[in-house]
């Protein structure tokens, strides 16, 4: 009979012990957080953060931050402090308790939620919100416990008292929202969610009894009842217009609530999940009971819409205060929800479309809530309407939003006007013009009316602007309309030919005066009619005066320096467009000189430049004959190698060899500048930094010339050195080896991409220069490595892989060599993922069309190492792109057959440490998108290995160095990972089925 009372009084030690020892620990927390708030030394504050960041991540913190949550601690801060410590721990690391401890830790949380003391108005305090949330994490994580929290909230919300609804409510919506918030993070229902839907009925009637006891009380009921309608169970508006509607009456007349924004905002964002909570609107069909809460809805509306004086505050002009603009916004999105039941109207809903019309005739932001109502009418027949939806409608709307789409008269600059530039720019390209297109179907001759009225006579540019702007904006609608059958089934005259004949007059019309004007004034009217014509330039290619006249006009523009950018973008379409009707010498020449001169100025930025380069050389692309091709392509590419000869001389020669005298930048006083200052020596180093960008452009340039040659044809059977770029590559290429040898990364990634523009051109004619363009490349990639140089031998391998396998080679070693030797020394191998993309892209080209250049290489076992160290990084692009290079690599390909050797060898020598790599990036090293690519890396391990694999996997699993996350290193779970990914699975998806779930339990999102 003593040995109970041993035991007893054993347990009772160790459980006085246990709270010793939280007592302690609890006592360094605050001490910790103490020094972290107050002290005012900085090495005490950072050496108490250092110290809570590693206590945080012990199993002793539960017990510590537990003991601060109690009532008995006085300081709100401090148990607020520690509920969050509870909370960032629940969230990560709940899946490590076991049972008991977790039932333990949920009653302590509402032990002590319930014993903190409130806040104002009877709400909790902060610390108890804390701890609401912190228990609605776990509930969210365990099977039930969501359910059983939540009656535990109704049971206390019953009591219908201020604090304990009020801590009732927080509970409620912090459970709904953790579940909702575990399910967006994992991506698969929450343990937690079982069994709510039953009991949201029960929640909303609980929110409906809280709502009226305080003001915020209300918005605390608002705010759940947003988070219950997010968990989708169920609730629609039919449903709380039936069985709660005292609850959706507050909700409404919360919106025309005065002086009260944060319980204007909780309506309307609770009325805009309820409206949205289902994907798709109020069909027009909706069965009666539906129908009667939309029109009890939208007659509210209209009562609300005279108590906060909608008409009245939006026809003002002034901006609309939160109150006005939450309405609105809750408006809006209810009208959006039924607007299909508003479409076929008897007449009861037409009140709500007077005030969507009130919206879209308010300020910007209020106007742009109301597309979405005006675009989804469209999806009802225009026959099924009520006949006020009609044509009579889209004339208003027509009206107002060509209003919004035009500057105010006084406007000058964005830097002076009262609209945002962004907000004013978003809301025309992205709203109004859907509207305006629906009006241009409907309205048709009627809507180009309007736009033709908009131009007659001397309108201020204003209006000139948004009239051109709508038509850009148009233009695939116009197109399509000038495209379509101008004859009805009888071969008579239709209504489409009618509007092909306005349109191309309105068109005619516009463009003939853009051909006369010469441009200037409004940068905003420059920039409208730059992106009109670029928008048309295939319509204009008709008319060879409208054509020239509108290229001269964009020139000019260009020149004028109003909107470079768009003019350029317009030039280049009218010579992609209009290239056979200008494809005379004659013209082109006359045409190059000005258009050189502007490729030239240095006062354009290097885009507007090449973007003119490119357009004239779609021009020399259609020339009529390869040799005045030739000579225009000398013309294009003059300007830049007179610049690159007198730039080049200017930069130091990268081998480190010193500049010769002569050519050395001098100083403005004629000084060598050896002798100053560190800011000369900066002012010097910025001075060559532009060089080389100067230098880059050129290059740039001459790229661009040749770009679109490749459509040149030499006839006869003629050699390659008879093709006009082979002509200006060899004019040019004593400045390009200079370049080489000289320039920094930016001059070599224009010199490489220069080089792949001729290879695409020449293809095979290019093979006389290819050896020394490979020189080239070798040497500027071992010099300075950039992803030019990558991307210019992939294509050369592709291009001339069989014909030069010795030199294409010989640079693929360097390249292995260079970048091999890179990763095994650097401390930080994910500091160039663009480099690595394209290195792993190219040995992976390299093993699709010539598998012998890589596969044979000395240095192959190398580059499997390097690729093998990088399956475990954080970078996706470069690390999808080893990851396919290497399954690739293991399963080889027909070609690759002669050389399956050193693939076996490869993995015979490191294998398995290939596999743990791979292990540890599904186990935690990789993000979540990049878990299927380790997953088919493992399988393909796998299958080229299936004798050792098993091995592999039972040494990676027992490395204490490997992190497996959550999953046990010595347990059932590892040992039927290891068998299941070692036996031979009858299809793929098996085996993804065995390791995803590996991954998913490693990373405490299965059990």
């Amino acid at each position: 009979r003593g040995v109970p009372v041993v035991r007893r009084r054993a347990g009772q030690h160790t459980a006085s012990r246990k709270r010793m020892a939280h007592a302690a620990h609890a006592t360094n927390l605050r001490q910790a957080y103490a020094l972290l708030t107050a002290s005012s030394s900085e090495a005490e504050r950072r050496a108490a953060n250092e110290w809570l960041v590693g206590f945080a991540k012990t199993a002793e913190a539960w017990g510590a931050a537990e003991e601060l949550v109690r009532p008995s601690e006085a300081a709100e801060e401090v148990a607020f402090f520690a509920a969050n410590l509870l909370y960032s721990k629940i969230k990560t690391e709940w899946h490590t308790l076991a049972d008991a401890p977790r039932r333990q830790l949920r009653d302590a949380l509402w032990s002590a939620a319930c014993g903190r003391p409130s806040g104002g108005e009877g709400q909790p305090g902060p610390a108890a919100r804390r701890l609401c949330l912190a228990l609605a994490a776990a509930a969210a994580r365990t099977e039930g416990l969501a359910e059983e929290s939540t009656r535990l909230a109704l049971s206390l919300a019953a009591a219908a008292d201020a604090v304990q609804g009020g801590l009732a409510v927080e509970l409620l919506g912090a459970l709904a929202n953790e579940v909702v918030a575990e399910e967006e993070a994992t991506g698969a229902a929450s343990p937690g969610r079982s069994g709510l839907r039953a009991l949201a009925p029960a929640v909303l009637c609980a929110l409906q009894a809280l709502a009226p006891l305080s003001s915020s009380m209300c918005i605390g009921c608002l705010r759940a009842l947003q988070a219950w309608l997010a968990l989708n169970a169920g609730s629609s508006l039919a449903s709380l217009y039936a069985g709660q509607g005292p609850l959706l009456a507050a909700t409404l007349n919360a919106l025309a609530a005065v002086n009260n924004e944060p319980l204007n905002l909780a309506a309307a964002d609770a009325l805009g999940e309820l409206l949205t909570s289902t994907n798709s609107p109020l069909p027009a069909s909706a069965p009666r009971g539906a129908r009667d809460a939309a029109e009890a809805v939208a007659a509210q509306f209209g009562v609300l819409a005279r108590e906060v004086r909608l008409a009245e505050l939006l026809m003002s002009g002034e901006p609309a205060d939160d109150r006005l603009f939450y309405f609105c916004r809750a408006l809006c999105a209810f009208a959006e929800r039924c607007v299909d039941l508003v479409a076929v109207t008897e007449g009861s809903l037409l009140p709500l479309v007077e005030l969507l019309l009130l919206c879209a005739g308010g300020e910007l932001r209020v106007a742009e809530l109301s597309i979405d109502f005006w675009v989804g009418l469209q999806d009802t027949a225009v026959a099924q309407r009520h006949e006020r939806l009609r044509a009579p409608l889209y004339r208003r709307l027509a009206t107002l939003l060509l209003d919004k789409c035009t500057l105010p008269a006084e406007f000058t600059s964005w830097d002076e006007a009262a609209e945002d530039e962004e907000e004013f720019r978003r809301f025309r390209e992205q709203s109004a013009l859907e509207v305006l297109g629906a009006c241009l179907s409907l309205l048709a001759c009627e809507f180009v009316g309007q736009l033709q009225a908009m131009l007659q006579g001397s309108p201020p540019w204003q209006k000139l602007e948004a009239a051109l702007f709508v038509l850009r904006g148009l233009h695939v609608q116009i197109k399509g309309a000038l495209r379509g059958s101008a004859a009805d089934g009888e071969g008579r005259p239709s209504a489409a030919a009618e509007l092909q004949a306005a349109l191309n007059q309105l068109l005619g019309f516009v463009f003939g005066q853009l051909a006369a004007w010469r441009p200037s004034g409004a940068t905003l009217l420059v920039e409208s009619a730059m992106r009109l014509v670029g928008a048309f330039a295939k319509w204009l290619q008709r008319d060879e005066a409208l054509l020239r006249g509108c290229l001269r006009l964009v020139l000019e523009a260009v020149q004028a320096g109003g909107a470079p950018e768009h003019a350029a973008e317009a030039f280049r379409a009218l010579c992609i467009h209009g290239r056979r009707r200008l494809a005379s010498a004659a013209y082109l020449s006359e045409l190059v000189g000005p258009c050189t001169a502007l490729a030239g100025s240095a006062a354009l930025a290097s885009s507007v430049r090449l973007t003119l380069q490119e357009a004239l050389a779609r021009l020399v692309g259609a020339a009529p004959s390869p040799a005045e091709a030739e000579q225009l392509l000398h013309a294009l590419v003059r300007a830049p190698c007179e610049q690159l000869a007198a730039l080049l001389p200017h930069l130091p020669p990268s081998d480190g060899a010193s500049v010769p005298p002569e050519t050395a930048p001098r100083a403005s006083d004629g000084s060598d500048g050896s002798r100053g200052s560190g800011g000369e020596a900066a002012a010097t180093a910025a001075s060559t930094q532009g060089v080389e960008e100067a230098v880059a452009t050129q290059l740039a340039l001459i790229g661009a010339a040749i770009r679109f040659s490749d459509t040149i044809q030499v006839g006869g059977g003629g050699s390659c050195a008879a093709h006009p770029v082979f002509a200006v590559l060899s004019y040019c290429w004593p400045l390009l080896q200079d370049a080489s040898r000289r320039g920094g990364p930016s001059v070599l990634q224009a010199l490489l991409e220069l080089h792949g523009r001729a290879m695409g051109c020449l293809g095979g004619g290019l093979a006389p220069l290819l050896p020394s363009i490979l020189e080239q490349i070798g040497t500027t990639f071992c010099r300075r490595p950039v992803v030019g140089a990558l991307e210019c031998l992939t294509q050369a391998i592709e291009l001339y892989g069989e014909s030069h396998e010795a030199p294409l080679s010989d640079t693929l070693e360097k390249f292995v060599d260079a970048v091999c030797g890179w990763l095994a020394s650097t401390a930080a191998p994910e500091a160039e993922p663009e480099l690595l993309s394209a290195f792993f892209e190219l040995c992976h080209r390299c093993l699709v069309f010539r598998p012998q250049l890589l596969l044979s290489l000395p240095c192959v076992a190398s580059l499997f190492d390097a690729a093998a160290a990088c399956v475990a990084h954080q970078e996706f692009q470069h690390t999808r792109a080893a990851i396919t290079f290497l399954c690739l690599f293991l399963s080889g390909t027909d070609a690759a057959n002669l050389y399956r050797e050193s693939a076996a060898h490869c993995l015979q020598r490191s294998g398995g440490t290939l596999l743990r790599y791979c292990v540890q990036g599904l186990a935690s090293a990789s993000p979540a998108n990049l878990v299927d690519h380790q997953i088919e890396l493992l399988r393909v391990i796998a299958e080229s290995a299936p004798t050792a694999v098993h091995g592999w996997l039972v040494a990676a699993l027992a490395d204490p160095g490997l992190d497996l996350g959550a999953l046990p290193r010595q347990g059932a779970a590892a040992e039927a990972f290891v068998r299941g990914a070692a036996q031979q699975h009858a299809t793929v998806a098996a085996f993804h089925c065995v390791a995803s779930e590996f991954s998913r339990v490693c990373r405490g999102k299965a059990r």
